[in-house]
C-alpha cells in the first residue's frame, strides 16, 4: 500500500513536471513565433560599412535562434535606430513592448523617433507609459512636458517639469520648461527669473541663453541682449542628455551620427568619450576633414596642442580650402610656442582662402605686431569689407589708426563699429578714451553712461577710465 502511494506520488510529481515543461516549452515556441514575426526585411544598406551588415546579420540570427530571441530583437532595434533605419527599428520596438511590458526603454525610445517625425498625437501615450514604467528617469519626464507643451497643454507641462525639479532640484532643462510654459500665460518676469536660475546652474545651456535675449529684448535690455548674444557666438544648441537614446552611438556606423554625438557628449562634459566617437568618425570616413578638425577642436580646449596639431594638420591636408581648420592649426602652433610657422601656416592658409575673414583679420594682426602699420591697416579694412557685419575688424583698426596718430579715422572706424554691433564694450571704452585725452568732458560723461549699460565690459577698463577722468579733470565719474 505505501509502495503504490509512492508510485502515485512520483507520477503525479512526474506530470507536474512534464506538465511545467511543456507549459515552458509551448511559451518558448510561441515567444519564437512573435519574435520572428517582428524581425523587419533587410533594408537597402547601399555603401554602408560592411560591418554594419555584419552586425545586422549576428543580431538578426540571434533574433530567430531559441532561448535569445528577445535579445537578438533588442540588438536589432538598436543597430537599426542608431544607423538611421527608423521605420525597421520601430518595427522592433513594437515587438519588444510587448514582449517586455515592463520595460520603460521601449516605450521612451520608439517615442523619440515618432516625435522626430512629429506624430505628437502617436508618441505622448508611449511618453507616458515611460514615465510611468521608470518614474526617476529624468529624460523621459522632460520629453513627457515637451511633447505637452507643444501639445498646447501649458498646465500639464508644467507639472511635468516641477515634478522634474522636485526630483533632481535646478535641472536647467526642467528651468526652461517652465520659463516656455510662463511665456504661453505671458509671464515674462517670471520667465526671466526662471532663465536666470538655469543659466545659474548651466551657464553653457543655448537653450537657456538664447531663450533669455528673447525675454531680454521684450523687456526692453537691449544691452543684455547683445551680451547674450556673443556668449553665444557660433556655439551649436545641444539637446539634453538622454543616456537611453545617447548610448546607442555604440552601435553606430554612420560617420555625421558620430559627430553628432560627440558634440552631444561633449557638451555634456564628457571629452574623452567624444574623443573615441570622433576617433570612430574619423575611421569610417578617413577622408573627411570635418571630423579631425572637430577633434582638434576639442584637443584644444584640453591644452592638448600636439594631439591637435596632428588632427588639424591632416584637416588642410584633406580640404585646404577650410579656414576655420587652418584658423584652429594656427592656435595649436602658438599653444607649441611655435612662432614662424605660425606665421608660415597663415601665409600658406591664406593662400588657398584668399575670402577668408578670419585669416586676413589674423594676417592683420600679425602686420600690426609686426610694426607694419600701412600694411595693417589696408589689411583691417579688407576684412571688414569681406565680413561687413561685424565690428571687430572695425574695432582693430581703430586701435592701429590711434597707435600712429590718426585719431579722426579712428573715431570715424569706432563709430562705423557702433552702427554694426551698439554697446560694443571695447569700441564705446575707446571712445571714452579719446574724449578724455581730448578734454571733452560731455562726451566722455555720454559714453560712460552707455559703458555702464554695458555689463561686458571688464572691470579693469573701467577701472583705467575712472582713474584717466580723474586724472584729466579732477573730479570723479558718476
Amino acid at each position: 500500500m505505501a509502495m503504490t502511494r509512492r508510485h502515485t506520488l512520483v507520477f503525479l510529481a512526474l506530470g507536474i513536471v512534464l506538465g511545467a515543461a511543456g507549459l515552458f516549452g509551448h511559451r518558448i515556441v510561441n515567444r519564437h513565433a512573435f519574435v520572428a514575426r517582428c524581425i523587419p526585411a533587410l533594408p537597402p544598406l547601399g555603401d554602408r560599412p560592411a560591418a554594419l551588415a555584419e552586425s545586422l546579420a549576428g543580431a538578426e540570427a540571434r533574433a530567430r535562434s531559441w532561448l535569445p530571441a528577445t535579445k537578438g530583437l533588442a540588438e536589432l532595434s538598436r543597430l537599426y535606430h542608431a544607423n538611421g533605419f527608423y521605420p525597421e527599428a520601430l518595427a522592433c520596438y513594437e515587438g519588444l513592448r510587448r514582449l517586455e511590458p515592463a520595460n520603460a526603454r521601449w516605450p521612451h525610445l520608439q517615442a523619440s523617433i515618432i516625435t522626430n517625425f512629429g506624430r505628437l498625437d502617436e508618441a505622448l501615450p508611449l511618453r507616458e507609459q515611460a514615465v510611468a514604467l521608470a518614474p526617476d528617469y529624468i529624460p523621459a519626464r522632460l520629453r513627457l512636458g515637451d511633447i505637452l507643451l507643444k501639445g498646447n497643454r501649458p498646465a500639464d507641462a508644467a507639472k511635468a517639469y516641477t515634478e522634474v525639479l522636485r526630483r533632481a532640484p535646478g535641472d536647467p532643462y526642467a528651468l526652461l520648461g517652465l520659463a516656455r510654459c510662463d511665456l504661453t500665460a505671458n509671464d515674462w518676469p517670471k520667465a526671466r527669473e526662471r532663465l536666470q536660475e538655469a543659466m545659474a546652474q548651466n551657464p553653457d545651456n543655448i537653450g537657456v541663453l538664447s531663450l533669455l535675449v528673447t525675454v531680454s529684448e521684450h523687456q526692453g535690455d537691449p544691452a543684455t541682449a547683445d551680451s547674450l548674444r556673443s556668449v553665444i557666438g557660433r556655439r551649436e544648441f545641444s539637446d539634453l542628455p538622454d543616456p537611453w537614446v545617447d548610448e546607442l552611438s555604440e552601435v553606430c556606423f554612420d560617420a555625421y551620427r558620430l559627430s553628432v554625438a560627440a558634440a552631444i557628449a561633449n557638451a555634456a562634459g564628457n571629452r574623452t568619450a567624444a574623443l573615441d566617437l570622433l576617433d570612430r568618425a574619423i575611421a569610417l570616413s578617413p577622408n573627411a576633414s570635418s571630423y579631425h578638425r572637430q577633434a582638434g577642436q576639442l584637443l584644444l580646449d584640453d591644452h592638448n596642442y600636439g594631439a591637435a596639431r596632428n588632427h588639424l594638420e591632416k584637416a588642410v591636408a584633406l580640404n585646404p580650402t577650410d579656414s576655420d581648420a587652418w584658423l584652429r592649426l594656427l592656435d595649436a602652433l602658438r599653444g607649441l610656442g611655435q612662432t614662424q610657422a605660425v606665421v608660415s601656416t597663415l601665409l600658406t592658409g591664406l593662400s588657398h582662402c584668399p575670402q577668408s575673414p578670419s585669416l586676413h583679420l589674423e594676417y592683420a594682426r600679425w602686420l600690426k605686431s609686426a610694426n607694419r602699420f600701412d600694411e595693417a591697416i589696408a589689411e583691417f579694412r579688407y576684412g571688414y569689407q569681406l565680413r561687413p557685419s561685424e565690428a571687430s575688424p572695425l574695432v582693430e583698426l581703430a586701435t592701429t589708426y590711434l597707435t600712429v596718430g590718426r585719431t579722426d579715422e579712428a573715431v570715424a572706424a569706432l563709430n562705423l563699429a557702433l552702427e554694426r554691433q551698439p554697446d560694443h564694450p571695447t569700441a564705446l571704452a575707446t571712445l571714452a578714451f579719446i574724449a578724455i585725452s581730448q578734454n571733452n568732458e560731455a562726451e566722455a560723461r555720454r559714453r560712460w553712461e552707455q559703458i555702464r549699460r554695458q555689463p561686458k565690459t571688464p572691470a579693469a577698463v573701467t577701472s583705467s577710465l575712472q582713474q584717466a577722468y580723474q586724472q584729466q579733470f579732477g573730479r570723479s565719474l558718476p
